[in-house]
């Protein structure tokens, strides 16, 4: 699993964890910006909620560069994410499954460059050839 993975595993958490109701909004207006204090909360619950603000912003960032995609390439990374998330091969594409691997990775490639111009995902640095002396 590499970084791109991780962030589209932390957009898929974050989608499961949103459901809509009809009727009911998900916060009232005039208790919107209401935080409690965070004086009870033990490093642990601090952290939980540290990284779940940062699941929520990059899966904000991610959800429209998804959206962007094909609907083929879509599904690829629907499936791809539901397998990582159960931790094996239990989805398969129900359209094109022959080419699950090479939508998934072909997503992925135009995904990259928006991930990290949305901040996302960091620019790697090049890999430039050194030499490694050899131990004799």
């Amino acid at each position: 699993m590499d970084a791109i993975d991780s962030i589209l595993c932390d957009w898929y958490t974050f989608g499961r964890g949103w459901s809509p109701v009809a009727g009911y909004e998900r916060e009232d207006p005039s208790c919107a910006l209401y935080r409690s204090s965070r004086q009870w909360m033990d490093f642990s619950e601090f952290n939980d909620e540290v990284d779940w603000l940062r699941i929520e912003r990059n899966a904000r960032a991610v959800d429209p560069l998804v959206l962007q995609l094909e609907t083929r390439l879509r599904i690829a990374v629907s499936v791809a994410v539901k397998n990582f998330h159960a931790g094996a091969i239990v989805f398969t594409n129900p359209r094109h499954p022959q080419t699950q691997d090479a939508d998934y990775a072909e997503a992925k490639r135009l995904l990259a460059p928006k991930l990290i111009t949305a901040g996302v995902l960091e620019r790697q640095a090049p890999q430039t050839a050194r030499h490694v002396p050899r131990l004799a």
